[in-house]
């Protein structure tokens, strides 16, 4: 398991990401599920923050969705 202090700042990171920034960037309505091969291909990106923003969505994948309200 994670510790406190690791989880405190996984929490601060995830409170400064800018919801959507991602999708804006690939012209994919807020709405619509980004497919896989885009975010791989967004995690390659030679413009770091969209790398970033990439990995993160790829990693995101995985988790569960349990209690998600669509926006």
């Amino acid at each position: 398991m994670n510790s406190p202090a690791e989880k405190n700042h996984f929490q601060r990171a995830m409170s400064h990401l800018h919801t959507g920034a991602l999708h804006r960037h690939l012209g994919i309505p807020e709405g619509q599920t980004i497919p896989q091969e885009k975010k791989e291909e967004a995690a390659n990106s030679k413009n770091p923050h969209v790398a970033a923003m990439g990995h993160m969505a790829v990693a995101m994948q995985s988790w569960k969705k349990q209690g998600h309200k669509a926006r």
